[in-house]
């Protein structure tokens, strides 16, 4: 397994600016479920309501089930390969943890790539990277980060 990237930079379109990522994660391959859902509808006070707004998710497709595949990961969220889901869309997932059991999650999806690109690594060597969708975890067991946590940890 690849190391963690706890210490990637990432620029967001600025090369005089790095920002490092928060969270530990690990490079991983492994197959997951997903099932494009909406957000859990709230029912609000009258007086409440009048001055609430909230995100809601994209309603494209909702009920959609598809495989993809889990490239990164942290105990936060990550990125899976496959069909890019529509910004602010709500999906469930069922991750294949390896030597562990399924995990069940919920994410939200912030970011996305549209195609697959090329592109050098710090070294020159160029790679691949697919098309896909980051999710922020919405929901995930607490025994489910931990075993995330753990398997982080060792590869730091």
């Amino acid at each position: 397994m690849a190391e963690p990237t706890s210490t990637r930079e990432t620029t967001n379109g600025d090369k005089n600016k790095r920002a490092r990522r928060r969270d530990a994660r690990i490079e991983v391959a492994w197959n997951t479920a997903c099932e494009k859902t909406v957000e859990i509808e709230q029912k609000l006070q009258p007086e409440l309501a009048t001055v609430y707004e909230r995100v809601h998710a994209n309603q494209d497709e909702v009920g959609k089930r598809f495989m993809a595949t889990l490239r990164d990961l942290s105990v936060n969220g990550g990125f899976l390969e496959g069909e890019p889901l529509p910004l602010l869309s709500r999906v469930t997932l069922l991750i294949e943890v390896p030597n562990y059991k399924h995990v069940e999650a919920v994410g939200w999806v912030l970011w996305r790539r549209t195609s697959s690109c090329t592109i050098k690594r710090p070294n020159g060597a160029p790679i691949t990277l697919g098309a896909g969708f980051g999710v922020v975890f919405e929901w995930i067991s607490l025994e489910a980060r931990l075993e995330i946590a753990r398997r982080v940890a060792l590869l730091a």
